[in-house]
């Protein structure tokens, strides 16, 4: 992908974090962690989109539909009771000429408090606007083709929901349920670099090949739950509209003797300059990569998008989704 220079800026605005819509967004710039003056400069290897409107193309319908699959699976009830079993479901989209005999790499994609597993894919206000651009970005070859996954956080009835500990707990809790059964579930059905085999060994082993991603509180389960707690299985990793996370906690996780060797491709944050989650969004990402700079690198395996007028909303989350396609699953 051709380099191009992006200008740099260190305004900062003052928000918090709720899930919601928007206004939507026009221009996005990238803000360097490090930059010591506000004309700084960095090459970047990759080019992210500028506009939210700059993929309106890729909304449109594709004649090369990848397809959609419902998938049931048993699991603890984590939030409310471990010890019960209940049943929860996630869709699966698979893409156009999706080949059993091939291996694909495959994403997680969470979606953000007051939603569920249909939002990102199967819900009718966004899903069929998701799946034109995941199948146009196929098409266009702005990636290989990849599976992409949209579990929920959510306990698995509305009793649950009510019963269950605080919101932002489970953004904590869904770490065990994503470990152990929605990641084995997914890659013994589907075609994965896992090739089937879904034991721990083989799923760190294949680590390299799975990312997670999420908006708003999906935006905290990619930091609390793939990051903090599952970064031996996860790669890639992409944060939209917050985290919510102290720097502290953070480091401690990823720096213990569980996690200190598992190296981050690519961490992506985005998020919009008029979104309510952007200030402590930046603040931790910048203080993040202020801490642990041997780990973290701006340019290399870090990006913060900071999208002007941008909004907490789908019409900037889609665009991080084609941002961080731009760059996962490529070294």
């Amino acid at each position: 992908m051709k380099k191009t220079k992006v200008f740099l800026f260190l305004g900062l605005i003052v928000c918090g974090l709720l899930t919601g819509c928007g206004k939507q967004t026009e221009t996005a710039s990238v803000t360097n962690a490090q930059a010591q003056a506000k004309d700084a400069a960095v090459e970047y290897q990759w080019d992210f989109v500028k506009k939210t409107t700059g993929i309106d193309d890729l909304k449109q319908e594709c004649d090369e539909k990848g397809e959609l699959t419902k998938l049931e699976y048993e699991t603890p009830n984590y939030p409310v009771n471990p010890e019960e079993t209940v049943t929860k479901e996630m869709w699966v989209y698979t893409p156009y000429g999706y080949d059993p005999a091939k291996e694909y790499n495959i994403l997680y994609l969470m979606h953000g408090g007051g939603e569920s597993e249909i939002y990102w894919l199967a819900g009718e206000r966004w899903g069929p606007t998701t799946r034109n651009v995941l199948d146009n970005m196929i098409k266009n070859k702005v990636c290989d083709p990849f599976i992409v996954v949209t579990p929920t956080f959510n306990p698995a009835t509305e009793m649950d929901i009510d019963n269950a500990e605080g919101a932002e707990d489970l953004t904590y809790v869904f770490a065990d349920e994503l470990r152990n059964q929605v990641v084995p579930t997914v890659e013994s059905q589907f075609s994965t670099y896992a090739d089937g085999d879904v034991s721990e060994e083989n799923l760190i082993a294949t680590r390299d090949h799975r990312a997670f991603a999420g908006f708003s509180m999906g935006s905290m389960t990619s930091i609390h739950c793939s990051l903090m707690k599952n970064v031996d299985m996860f790669s890639w990793v992409g944060s939209y509209s917050g985290a919510k996370t102290k720097v502290d906690d953070f480091k401690n996780a990823l720096e213990s003797d569980e996690y200190k060797d598992y190296a981050v491709k690519f961490w992506y944050n985005g998020n919009g300059k008029g979104d309510i989650a952007h200030d402590e969004h930046d603040e931790f990402c910048h203080g993040v990569v202020d801490a642990m700079p041997d780990r973290f690198v701006d340019g290399e395996n870090f990006a913060w998008v900071d999208i002007k007028d941008g909004s907490h909303s789908y019409q900037s989350w889609v665009v991080d989704l084609y941002n961080c396609m731009l760059v996962f699953f490529k070294e």
